[in-house]
């Protein structure tokens, strides 16, 4: 019997240390501070900006700030917001995101309050190329009062009946082929890291000689951010460039010598 017992709480131990490391790895998702600073409302990026691109094999975060309003007039009427609800429609499992990526948000539920600021964060590791237009249902939850009242404050988030349905599916993901395997004459062991990076991002690299490597960032837009030489010597590399004043995003880096070039993305999340 006791041994049963240690077995169970062996088991049970490891349960929990499992679910420990599953939150733990879990992305964060965080509000763009431009769009919160604005007097608009909805959804960040818009339809015109849309969604980043994804690589096969390459990590992806793409953040959604939610901005629900306190209200909406429709003389002679109020309606009083207390949530939107973001699901997915019928037929559309997933959202039809890429294979690989999820939707998670804070709250957890996707289920915004009114009068509020939240986010939500589409991440992971794309597997299958591809074109995908992503379908989202939003419902929005209230109450109806005379326009002349004022809703009340704070907002209950779990009182309030179903007033519209809206289907969203104009934000696309494009995810393209993961990069070739190249063999390298003058620089080996390339790693650029931290993925996805904030503040600051380290390259190293093996150099066969006493060489000038070109590292840029790009926008996937092709405007160059950061354009750096770097004087590399016999062995082992490390150096350490600064992203500090770079807006979230999916970049495209490049790292060229005389005889070597390599290109890949770079997700920068703060």
């Amino acid at each position: 019997m006791k041994k049963t017992i240690t077995t169970i709480k062996t088991l049970a131990t490891s349960i929990i240390v499992m679910m420990a490391a599953t939150t733990m790895a879990q992305p964060t998702c965080t509000l763009d501070p431009v769009f919160i600073a604005s007097p608009k409302y909805g959804i960040w990026p818009d339809s015109a900006t849309n969604f980043a691109s994804g690589q096969v094999g390459v990590a992806y975060a793409q953040n959604i700030t939610v901005k629900v309003p306190l209200d909406t007039v429709q003389p002679p009427v109020k309606i009083c917001f207390t949530r939107f609800e973001l699901l997915a429609p019928t037929g559309y499992p997933n959202y039809n995101l890429p294979p690989g990526l999820t939707l998670t948000g804070n709250p957890s539920t996707l289920k915004f309050p009114g009068n509020a600021n939240s986010c939500a964060i589409i991440s992971g590791t794309p597997t299958t190329t591809g074109t995908y237009t992503l379908h989202f249902q939003v419902d929005a939850y209230g109450n109806t009062i005379l326009s002349s009242m004022s809703c009340p404050t704070p907002v209950n988030p779990n009182s309030g009946s179903k007033i519209t349905t809206q289907n969203i599916n104009y934000y696309i993901i494009n995810i393209s082929p993961a990069s070739n395997v190249q063999e390298y004459q003058s620089i080996q062991h390339i790693s650029v890291f931290p993925q996805p990076a904030a503040s600051e991002i380290n390259i190293t690299f093996n150099s066969l000689k006493n060489n000038v490597i070109h590292f840029k960032l790009s926008d996937i837009a092709g405007k160059i951010i950061i354009n750096q030489t770097i004087s590399a010597h016999v062995g082992e590399n490390k150096v350490s460039i600064n992203t500090s004043n770079i807006d979230n995003g999916i970049y495209i880096y490049s790292i060229e010598s005389d005889n070597d070039f390599i290109s890949n993305k770079l997700i920068i999340q703060k």
